[in-house]
C-alpha cells in the first residue's frame, strides 16, 4: 500500500529528530529544540506523534535500526571473522560509533534514574541485538553455537569497557593495543577454529 504524504512527512521528522539525538544525545532533548532540527515547530511535532515521550521513542527506533546497520556492515560473519574483528576497532573507536555508544547509554541510565517512565529501547534489547551479531560472525567461522555466544558476551563486556575507559581518558593509543592484545588472547580460546585463526594472525 503506497504511503500518504503524512506518513511520509511523519518518517523525514521522525529521521530528522533520529539525526538530532544521535548527534547531541538525549540530555537537553526538549520538544523546542528537536522541533529546531526538524524544521517543524513543537506543536506541529505533538500534532504527529502525541507525546514527546512517543516521539523519542519513533526516533530512538529508527536510530538504533542505523546503528545496528552499520555494526553489521563493520562486522560481516565469515570465516574469517576474527580478522574482521581485529580490524574493527577502527569503527568501534570512531566518532560515529561513539555518538551511538553514548546515545543508547543515556537511555538505560535515564531509566535506571528514574528520569524515564520506561525503557524507550529496552535495556535487554540493548545487549542482545550485539550478541546476535558477533555470535553470528563467531558461528560463521566455525564456532559451535554455545561457544559463539559465549565469546560474543565477552567481546561486548571488554568493548563497553574500552569504550568507556576511552571517553573518560582519551587514551586512545593505550586503549587501541590492549583492544588488540584482547584480540590476541581471543584467539587462544580452544573454541576458535585454526583456519580463523591463521588469518587473524595475519592481519594483527
Amino acid at each position: 500500500m503506497p504511503r500518504t504524504v503524512d506518513s511520509a512527512h511523519r518518517e523525514r521528522l521522525v529521521a530528522a529528530v533520529a539525526r538530532d539525538l544521535i548527534e547531541h544525545g538525549l540530555v537537553g532533548a526538549s520538544l523546542d529544540r528537536l522541533a529546531t532540527s526538524a524544521g517543524t515547530s513543537a506543536r506541529m511535532l505533538v500534532h504527529h506523534f502525541g507525546s514527546r515521550q512517543a516521539l523519542i521513542d519513533a526516533a530512538l527506533e529508527h536510530a538504533r535500526g542505523l546503528e545496528l546497520a552499520r555494526a553489521r556492515a563493520e562486522l560481516a560473519p565469515g570465516r574469517d571473522f576474527l580478522r574482521v574483528l581485529a580490524g574493527a576497532w577502527t569503527w568501534f573507536s570512531s566518532d560515529e560509533a561513539h555518538r551511538y555508544f553514548r546515545l543508547f547509554g543515556q537511555v538505560a541510565a535515564f531509566y535506571r534514574l528514574g528520569e524515564e517512565e520506561r525503557d524507550s529501547v529496552p535495556r535487554s534489547r540493548l545487549t542482545a541485538e550485539w550478541l546476535t551479531i558477533l555470535a553470528d560472525g563467531f558461528i560463521a567461522s566455525g564456532c559451535r553455537p554455545r561457544a559463539a555466544h559465549r565469546l560474543a558476551t565477552v567481546v561486548v563486556a571488554q568493548v563497553r569497557g574500552l569504550l568507556l575507559d576511552l571517553d573518560a581518558t582519551g587514551a586512545r593509543p593505550r586503549i587501541g593495543r590492549a583492544y588488540q592484545d584482547f584480540i590476541g588472547l581471543l584467539a587462544s580460546s580452544p573454541d576458535i577454529p585454526r583456519a580463523a585463526l591463521s588469518k587473524a594472525e595475519a592481519k594483527r
